[in-house]
């Protein structure tokens, strides 16, 4: 059975409470992500993964669109509804030109939308390493290689990969949790 309970603001313990503050101030809206409320009974588990959101996919070096481009693709191959339609719902509001209909083909290898070359690169090496990261293995795929030749430097592959390992950790806590979505993009399948 999942797990299914939320914190609410309210009934929040006051350190817990503090942390949803920050986290309402950092992202500028007006009320705490669902998969963050549902770790609200623990502060410490909490404050883990928020700092792990802030400092792999709110911060960084990498463009925000790419991440959540990332963020989506892993989550719509998961099939994770939830992080579909929430990662969904971020790149669009990032980039207005892009369509639903744009990010499902584009997780699908399908890159008809007008972005940069190095961004499909990207977003297939990430999404590969992070649902089968046995394949880094394989002596013909050189990923890091390939992440270089389109102009990421190793920090940036670093952040990358984190964003990747953020992504599928998100996937597990939100099925786990039984997320309900919050934002009106229907998941698609993957």
């Amino acid at each position: 059975m999942k797990r299914k309970t939320q914190v609410e603001y309210e009934d929040a313990s006051p350190e817990v409470q503090a942390i949803y503050d920050e986290i309402r101030d950092t992202m500028g809206i007006p009320t705490v992500l669902k998969f963050l409320k549902a770790l609200g009974h623990n502060p410490h588990t909490l404050r883990a993964v928020w700092s792990m959101l802030k400092e792999t996919v709110i911060e960084g070096e990498i463009p925000a669109l790419l991440k959540q481009l990332i963020l989506f693709k892993v989550s719509i191959v998961a099939g994770n509804e939830y992080c579909t339609s929430l990662h969904g719902h971020a790149a669009l509001n990032l980039d207005p030109t892009l369509t639903y209909e744009d990010l499902v083909a584009l997780s699908g290898g399908a890159c008809t939308a007008n972005l940069p070359p190095s961004y499909p690169v990207a977003i297939d090496i990430i999404s590969r390493a992070s649902l089968e990261p046995k394949s880094v293995e394989e002596r013909d795929w050189d990923f890091e290689d390939q992440l270089r030749d389109e102009g990421f430097s190793e920090s940036e592959i670093d952040e990358l990969l984190a964003v990747g390992f953020f992504s599928v950790m998100m996937n597990m806590l939100t099925d786990t949790y039984d997320v309900p979505w919050e934002s009106p993009f229907p998941p698609a399948s993957g």
